[in-house]
This record gives C-alpha cells, sequence and structure tokens, in this order.
C-alpha cells in the first residue's frame, strides 16, 4: 500500500523525543470521535488517529472487513509512517484490533488500553451483533442505530447528553450498505485472541453500563492477561466517547507512569 490508501492525523510528528500513540476507532466511527481526547495526549505523545478500511474518510476499500484484515491495515499503516514501536489506545472493535496486534506483533506495542471490547465472540455477543445486521437489511441504516442504541449508549448519556446521540443518529447513514454489513460480520467472526501470549502492559477500561461487552467479560480477560489492570468508569459501551474525561482522569495517568518506566528502562539499558 501506498499513502494514498490510508487517511489519517498526525500530532507532534516531529517531536522525536515524544513516543508515539495510536488510536484505533469503534467499528463505524471516524477518526475525529478522538477529538474531544486529543488535547490532553499531545502534552506527551506523537499521535496517530486513522480511518480504518470503510470508516470516515478512508479511501474506497473493495476486501474484506475481518479481523486479521483490519490488523494488517494497521501494521501497513505503521510501517508506511516508520513508526516501528508504540502505545495504543483501542474503543470496541479497535481494542479489539489492538489486542490481536501485541498478540502478532508484540514488539510493536509497548503498551496497550482496550475499552469496551472483547478478545472471542460468545454465542450471546454474536446474536447482538446479529440483531443489529438484520436491522441495517430490514429498516436501514437510522433503524440499525435504533436497534443497536440499548446496547452502545449508556442510560445516564441519554439523561445528561441526548444531543450526542442525536449527532451521531444523524449520520448512522454515511457508510455504504456493503460497507455496514461487511464490519457487522467482521465483528461476529469468532477470531479468538490469545491474551495469554500478550506481554505488554495492558489495561482493560469497561463503562459501568456497557451491555454490549460487560464488566464481567472485561475481568474474565484481566485475569487471563498476566499484569493487567482494569478499571470500570462512567457510561456505556461507548464510553470514552459518553466522557472524554475518562482519557485525562484514569488512562493518560496510566499511560504516564508506564512511559516513566520505559523511559527509565531505557536509561538504565544504557
Amino acid at each position: 500500500m501506498n499513502q494514498s490508501h490510508f487517511h489519517y492525523i498526525v500530532e507532534n510528528k516531529n517531536d522525536q523525543h515524544k513516543p508515539w500513540l495510536v488510536l484505533v476507532n469503534g467499528l463505524f466511527a471516524p477518526l475525529e470521535s478522538w477529538d474531544a481526547q486529543v488535547e490532553s495526549l499531545v502534552k506527551d505523545f506523537r499521535v496517530l488517529r486513522y480511518d480504518g478500511p470503510g470508516q470516515g474518510s478512508a479511501p474506497h476499500w473493495p476486501g474484506d472487513f475481518s479481523l486479521e484484515t483490519l490488523t494488517l491495515y494497521l501494521e501497513e499503516l505503521l510501517e508506511e509512517l516508520n513508526i516501528e514501536k508504540a502505545y495504543f489506545i483501542g474503543l470496541s472493535n479497535g481494542g479489539r484490533i489492538s489486542l490481536r496486534l501485541a498478540e502478532k506483533s508484540p514488539r510493536k506495542v509497548l503498551g496497550l488500553v482496550a475499552a469496551d471490547t472483547y478478545a472471542s465472540v460468545s454465542n450471546l455477543l454474536k446474536r447482538k451483533l446479529a440483531s443489529w445486521l438484520e436491522a441495517n437489511r430490514v429498516g436501514g441504516p437510522t433503524h440499525r442505530f435504533d436497534v443497536a442504541t440499548p446496547w452502545i449508549w449508556g442510560e445516564s448519556l441519554l439523561e445528561e447528553k441526548e444531543e450526542l446521540l442525536d449527532f451521531y443518529r444523524e449520520r448512522a447513514g454515511s457508510l455504504e450498505n456493503r460497507v455496514v454489513e461487511g464490519l457487522i460480520i467482521g465483528a461476529m467472526e469468532n477470531q479468538s485472541i490469545d491474551l495469554g501470549k500478550i506481554k505488554c502492559p495492558s489495561l482493560f477500561i469497561c463503562g459501568k453500563e456497557d451491555l454490549l461487552t460487560p464488566s464481567l467479560l472485561h475481568k474474565k480477560m484481566q485475569e487471563q492477561l498476566k499484569g493487567s489492570l482494569f478499571y470500570e468508569v462512567p457510561g456505556g459501551h461507548a464510553s470514552l466517547l459518553e466522557y472524554p474525561e475518562t482519557m485525562e482522569k484514569v488512562i493518560l495517568p496510566w499511560l504516564q507512569n508506564l512511559k516513566k518506566q520505559n523511559h527509565t528502562q531505557v536509561h538504565n539499558e544504557i
């Protein structure tokens, strides 16, 4: 691939003293979904945001949307930008991609945050996702959004920030049906991730009101990934979009501490 195949934004590109941090979008989300968090992150990192296949302003994608394809796409983007190592924050399917990358290419991942995500597809989760697929086929994108809403958004958001829900609902039809269905089918494929193979420091985040991938699931993943941590935060499955302050209050301090540890380790090795 060449750069014409990617759509991305880089913050602090030329600040060589800062490590890389890559933000990996949720299933249908564009890179702009991270807008509210970037300001707090650029103080410590060179930040890469990108649209994966089918997302946002990404160029037309003729291929499939499997986990393996989406992970390979990220690897090729990292190679294109000469990013050898980075920290990763992934939301929902983006967390799944980040976990797969850490399993597959451990030297590339300094640490990762996997928020409201999953490492394997249970029968229950598959049925939840299948309802989105059927809703899209029967009633179109807005109907699909409405069917998915109880699984994605927390009740507190509907009470406090209903305008955010309206914002995303209005954009439900921005993706073509082939892409929507391809992404859902890719999310339903049970391409399990072996968490025991992941060696980098890892933090699991889950919204208290996440009904799609609830806290119990994240606690099980934490038990399987040695040394990882788990935090329950406000919001539903889209917790980091619902309450962006979680980034600065919970995730950034963890990353800063990890960054400091890695810097000390490198200094001692020198």
